[in-house]
């Protein structure tokens, strides 16, 4: 990673956190003032219920003195004594109506001032309930603000990423066009070219032969320019694992090396006979025999030999096939590695897709229920659901890229096994 790319991420990353510490302190100030609202909506109340207790005892009052006023006017004291009884039974019947109008008007009085307070609550409810959606609809902006930042930045990403591969793949084509080019050169010249690592060399230091033993990643190993004839020997070491090929080639190696001595014994056995007078007129046949023997030990020596260069041959390409098994058993475990860590990306963004929806549904409901009271609340209910679609075609799309990347590589992993399967 270069010193530009490493600067960007930290500056990113200091804008990150410096965005997460407003968010904090701005939500701490909504609390704040939320909190002041509901002190002063809970003292408005306060005020308009006493102010309501004193009206309604003032008119009470009012309306007490009026009819008392209206009851002495009527009062049969205040007349002569010469009223008839049918005037004093009209007095009567009109002292009782208004009493019981004054009680009906008294009751209406106390109903319609029960009405206003409750109407009262039901305002103030329904404005703090506005606020919260005010503060809701500032959260939510602000988080889509945040995922636009991320999913912008899982963009550039993704197609630094792209640009990386499609690099990587130009190299290894070019890699493998010259690959063809130097067979088919070498072919041409009735050479081939092996691993290194098959060919007998000298004893190194210890240093170079852990380095030997543990190679980086993705190293290419070194080959050598060999002949046709080495390459045969190399593929006509038999068939089945390296341990019975090389054990096929030790018992053959003792055989030839204990008929070797017994063919020598014999010689110097003749040697000897002839030496001291045993030999009889059967010399000529002795001396072929005694020539074929030497053909015979010249020949086992020759499969001797060759059964050494070929053991030394397995053993090489055996310790190869090891070096190249670590090596791509390392590789398969970084990808499986990256594998998981994609995998934990895609379920950590399907939850997060999975907890926005219930959330924007559930703040469409509700605006939908406040959308009846004012021309207000109907210009929130368009905002709100508006939002909440932009918000989800972002989590889908921001998905779906995830989805392409993860993709991508589970093919390279799964190549990398078929690789692996052939080795072994």
């Amino acid at each position: 990673m270069s010193t530009p790319e490493i600067i960007l991420r930290i500056a990113g990353r200091l804008l990150f956190l410096y965005a997460e510490q407003r968010l904090a302190a701005r939500r701490a100030a909504r609390a704040e003032a939320r909190e002041i609202r509901m002190r002063e909506l809970e003292r408005q109340q306060r005020e308009q219920e006493d102010h309501a207790d004193k009206a309604y005892d003032m008119y009470a009052e009012t309306v007490g003195r009026r009819g008392g006023t209206r009851l002495a006017a009527l009062s049969p004291s205040v007349h002569s004594p010469r009223r008839s009884s049918e005037d004093s039974a009209d007095d009567t019947f009109s002292i009782k109506d208004l009493r019981h109008e004054l009680k009906e008007v008294q009751e209406k009085f106390r109903k319609a001032m029960i009405l206003n307070a409750q109407l009262d609550n039901d305002k103030a409810a329904l404005g703090y309930q506005l606020e919260l959606l005010k503060d809701r609809i500032e959260e939510l902006h602000e988080e889509y603000a945040q995922l636009q930042r991320e999913h912008k930045e899982k963009c550039s990403a993704h197609e630094r990423l792209k640009r990386e591969h499609a690099s990587l793949e130009r190299e290894v084509a070019a890699a493998r066009d010259a690959v063809r080019a130097r067979d088919a050169a070498a072919a041409a010249a009735g050479y081939a070219f092996v691993d290194a690592a098959t060919l007998p060399a000298a004893p190194a230091s210890p240093s170079a032969a852990a380095a030997a033993a543990a190679p980086a990643f993705g190293a290419v190993p070194p080959l050598a320019l060999v002949s046709h004839q080495s390459e045969q020997l190399l593929n006509d070491a038999g068939e089945g694992t390296l341990d019975v090929r090389l054990q096929k080639l030790l018992a053959g190696k003792q055989s030839l090396e204990s008929e070797v001595r017994k063919l020598k014994l014999q010689l110097n056995e003749e040697r000897a006979a002839r030496q001291n007078g045993v030999a009889n007129h059967h010399d000529q046949e002795y001396e072929n025999e005694l020539e074929a023997v030497r053909r015979s030990a010249a020949e086992a020596k020759a499969r001797a030999a060759r059964a050494e260069a070929e053991a030394a041959l397995q053993a090489a390409a055996a310790a190869r096939l090891d070096a190249q098994l670590a090596r791509l058993r390392a590789r398969q475990d970084h990808q499986d590695e990256h594998e998981e860590q994609l995998k934990q990306e895609r379920r950590r963004l399907q939850r997060e897709v999975t907890t926005r929806t219930p959330h924007a549904h559930t703040d469409t409901h509700t605006t939908t229920d406040t959308v009846t009271t004012t021309d207000t609340h109907t210009y929130m209910y368009t905002d709100t659901r508006t939002h909440t679609n932009t918000h989800t075609t972002t989590d889908t799309h921001t998905h779906k890229d995830t989805d392409t990347h993860m993709d991508t590589y589970t093919h390279l992993h799964h190549h990398t096994r078929r690789r692996l399967a052939i080795m072994i």
